[in-house]
């Protein structure tokens, strides 16, 4: 079950209204039309959850939908950011990333999304196609690496943000960003994003994604045919987690966190680096989205071993007790082994694999 949406919802007065789970009938045309259906209803406690300083922060619909509000308020108001121009983002998981993507789309801006190990080169060669405005960086060390790209004269005069820089010419802190941005948040301001992002054309463009396969470009309808099949197969449930895990953000993943927020009910956990087991054994979730063989970090990097002969029962309580006995699905990026594949199909768990070939289904690589 997900939730309905009505023409007075999409068209109404934008005050998030506090109603039951209701069944979706038709799914928005757009991104930035599913952020905003998705924070309409406030079913859930939390619509993300993500790591501060060693804690686990839930995040209920509302800060999110104010997070994305700020950081879009300030790149129009401060960075001079129009619909169509563009927005880059870099680094690893982290919660500037969907909350970019958020607050560009509801303002038809393009985010241009680079995975965290791309070359300096390469780096380089998308900054000059897309000529951003800005680039933020999602983690230290790509704060630093954007940094020297721009002393070297290599990003053209993009203003690259992240923790930690001050004290130069273009480069913002982006602690200090929040803070200015806080300011600009009045409820015209507020009401004027949502109204914008719900006249968001679908065959505008929605997001750029760089990884090692090349940059892959979207439009809205685009983006959307590829989360829909998702939201239609397996309907969310009250109460359902989804993991993400890092520190890859691919464009599946940036596709998922859309859908999963979107869905009104499901709350998106933002795993940490090397810390997958942890993770599973504190957030329990239902559904995983993963860069790479999963399972085996997931129980603690042993890599279990299963026989041929596999006995159902004992499979599903053995991996449903390693993967926290909740997991109905996994979307891995690449392959797993025969053995685990099996045991996961007997202990009732969904694996799909899509390595990033086709975009037939699935949230594609």
């Amino acid at each position: 079950m997900l939730l309905y949406i009505t023409a007075e919802d999409v068209f109404g007065s934008g005050t998030p209204e506090r109603r039951g789970p209701r069944p979706l009938h038709k799914i928005p045309s757009t991104l930035s039309g599913l952020f905003d259906l998705g924070l309409r209803h406030h079913v859930r406690p939390a619509a993300m959850k993500w790591w501060t300083d060693g804690t686990l922060e839930a995040v209920p619909d509302w800060k999110l939908d104010r997070l994305a509000i700020r950081l879009a308020l300030f790149g129009r108001e401060r960075l001079g950011l129009e619909p169509g121009e563009r927005v880059l983002v870099m680094g690893r998981l982290g919660w500037l990333w969907p909350a970019l993507d958020f607050a560009a789309t509801g303002f038809g801006v393009l985010p241009v999304g680079l995975e965290h190990d791309l070359p300096d080169d390469a780096v380089v060669s998308v900054f000059a196609e897309a000529a951003p405005r800005a680039a933020f960086a999602t983690d230290a060390e790509s704060a630093w690496r954007l940094k020297q790209l721009r002393r070297d004269g290599r990003l053209g005069g993009a203003t690259v943000v992240g923790e930690g820089l001050t004290g130069e010419e273009g480069l913002l802190s982006l602690a200090q960003l929040m803070d200015l941005a806080a300011v600009l948040d009045t409820a015209e301001r507020a009401q004027a994003f949502r109204a914008f992002s719900r006249q968001v054309a679908p065959e505008s463009p929605a997001l750029w994604h760089a990884g090692e396969r090349g940059v892959v470009r979207l439009t809205h309808q685009a983006a959307v045919a590829k989360a829909a099949p998702v939201l239609r197969a397996r309907p969310a449930r009250a109460g359902d987690v989804a993991y993400v895990d890092g520190p890859r953000v691919t464009l599946r993943k940036r596709l998922g966190m859309a859908a999963f927020v979107g869905d009104g009910y499901t709350t998106t956990a933002l795993g940490r680096e090397g810390r997958a087991a942890e993770d599973v054994a504190e957030l329990r979730p239902h559904k995983v989205l993963a860069s790479e063989p999963w399972v085996a970090a997931a129980c603690d990097g042993r890599g279990p071993r299963w026989p041929a002969g596999l006995d159902r029962r004992w499979a599903r309580r053995r991996v449903q007790d390693a993967l926290g006995g909740r997991l109905r699905w996994v979307e891995a990026g690449s392959t797993v082994p025969d053995e685990t594949a099996r045991a996961l199909a007997a202990a009732g768990i969904t694996l799909d694999l899509r390595d990033g070939a086709s975009g037939d289904s699935g949230f594609v690589n």
